[in-house]
């Protein structure tokens, strides 16, 4: 029997459609990387400007995120029900609107609300790029693929950073306004050529039951890929037909949040929930503490563009073993990644200020695979009917620690400018358990795979073999 991924492997291919696709959604990511740069430097330089407190700092952080998580909450029920190219067209544009306004803003309450507005918005399409994307593309580079997309975020921060050095004196002042201006204009371009080029996954119509839609996009895609006219064989889509009609059967009916925790499911979104939380703690400190750290210390920018760069080596990197069963799986190496984290923190505690720019490196290009492995993970574990919902939630949950961390990790800061670090030691001891203990590793393995689907179906444990 012909398979979807089989079909998409075999016959259609990775080509010109695919590779328009990912630049389209690279540009979400893209953005996503200078908003994450933004964070820290605009934090630092309004706090001097319109003379900001601590406790203000945190509260324009925290309702950044609590936006964000409003967003991916939204996603998660609606972009299935809106449409998910849709859902990215208009959220780009709206984005792109928020981010200029940003630009003019005249007072900390403007500010506050415009960043609370912006996550909402921006937060719908964090998750959906990287679920457009591992939906069409083949299975044995789809890691990859979805690391180039990662790695695209990285490049977005080296960009900002960039134009940091060019309209910046250094942390504390310098023409924010015309930066957000001008990082405004990647959302703009996303907006742009969603409009003209971007669709509805084939999987995205089989979930709905419109099978001859989902035919019609594939056969879509292969006349771009091959420049001529192209058709599914009978067989192909009787194949494809038999297996999309199995998985909607074995499925549940209803739509809700209760099918992440169904039997299934409980034991991975649990154990990948914390996981999520525990990486985005020491992600969001990061953004918020790195231009305090290097201002403090009078490290200046070049320092951030290095770890920027270690970042970018990190993609690189993640690209040649991401799809490899030679690391024993993704799982696997989110357990050896954690352990590398944990010793690098350590260290940091011990040795401080000489380390202080070699460990925020280490730790940048270490968090960076370990995140875009944790990324994939999660996308193939959740079925294509479940997808947004899966990684719309997972989001949700990791994201809400930006919420509340600002809260302890600038007392934390104050305090001991190197005690956060105990916190990512702690943090990564728990993480390296949890993904040791994660119940199914896709690496390579079909999307939507009706025999695998049956086994988490039966599954009771937590461990691999059993």
């Amino acid at each position: 029997m012909n398979t979807l991924d089989q079909v998409i492997e075999n016959s259609i291919k990775m080509g010109k459609f695919q590779n328009i696709v990912l630049c389209i959604i690279s540009m979400i990511d893209f953005a996503d990387g200078i908003e994450k740069t933004l964070i820290g430097t605009l934090q630092s330089i309004l706090k001097n400007e319109w003379d900001l407190n601590d406790l203000d700092i945190s509260l324009m952080t925290s309702l950044y995120f609590i936006g964000i998580v409003c967003g991916t909450l939204l996603c998660a029920f609606y972009a299935d029900h809106i449409g998910r190219a849709k859902t990215l067209l208009y959220s780009s544009l709206l984005a792109f609107l928020l981010l200029l306004w940003h630009s003019f803003a005249l007072s900390f309450e403007e500010i506050v609300i415009l960043r609370f507005c912006f996550g909402v918005i921006f937060g719908t399409t964090i998750p959906l790029g990287h679920v457009v994307i591992s939906e069409i593309v083949p299975a044995k580079i789809r890691g990859q693929i979805m690391t180039i997309v990662a790695t695209v975020f990285i490049i977005g921060k080296i960009y900002c950073t960039g134009l940091q050095m060019v309209f910046l004196d250094d942390y504390k002042s310098g023409h924010w306004r015309m930066l957000l201006i001008v990082n405004s204009i990647p959302l703009f371009l996303c907006f742009v050529s969603s409009l003209i080029y971007l669709r509805e996954s084939p999987r995205y119509y089989f979930t709905k039951q419109n099978y001859d839609q989902g035919f019609l996009e594939l056969e879509h895609i292969g006349k771009v890929n091959n420049g001529t006219a192209y058709q599914l064989t009978d067989e192909q889509k009787q194949g494809v037909l038999e297996q999309q009609q199995q998985i909607n059967q074995e499925q549940e009916p209803i739509k809700t949040v209760k099918y992440l925790f169904s039997r299934q499911y409980i034991n991975f979104t649990i154990r990948i929930w914390i996981v999520f939380m525990l990486t985005s703690i020491i992600e969001t400190t990061l953004y918020y503490l790195m231009p305090f750290w290097l201002g403090d210390t009078q490290k200046g920018f070049m320092a951030q563009m290095y770890m920027m760069l270690a970042e970018l080596m990190a993609g690189i990197v993640v690209y040649f073993i991401i799809d490899s069963k030679k690391t024993g799986g993704r799982s696997k190496l989110v357990m050896i990644l954690s352990v590398m984290i944990f010793v690098a923190s350590v260290v940091l505690i011990i040795m401080q200020d000489p380390f202080l720019v070699y460990g925020l490196t280490i730790i940048s290009f270490l968090l960076k695979v370990m995140f875009t492995a944790e990324m994939v993970i999660m996308n193939e574990n959740y079925t294509t009917q479940y997808r947004s919902m899966g990684v719309g939630m997972t989001q949700t949950v990791g994201k809400f620690m930006g919420v509340i961390s600002p809260y302890f990790i600038y007392p934390m800061y104050s305090d001991d400018p190197y005690s956060p670090f105990y916190l990512y030691a702690g943090c990564m001891i728990v993480l390296a358990v949890l993904s040791a203990t994660l119940p199914f590793d896709m690496t390579q393995v079909e999307l939507d795979n009706i025999e695998v689907y049956k086994q988490k179906q039966n599954k009771k444990s937590l461990v691999n073999s059993e």
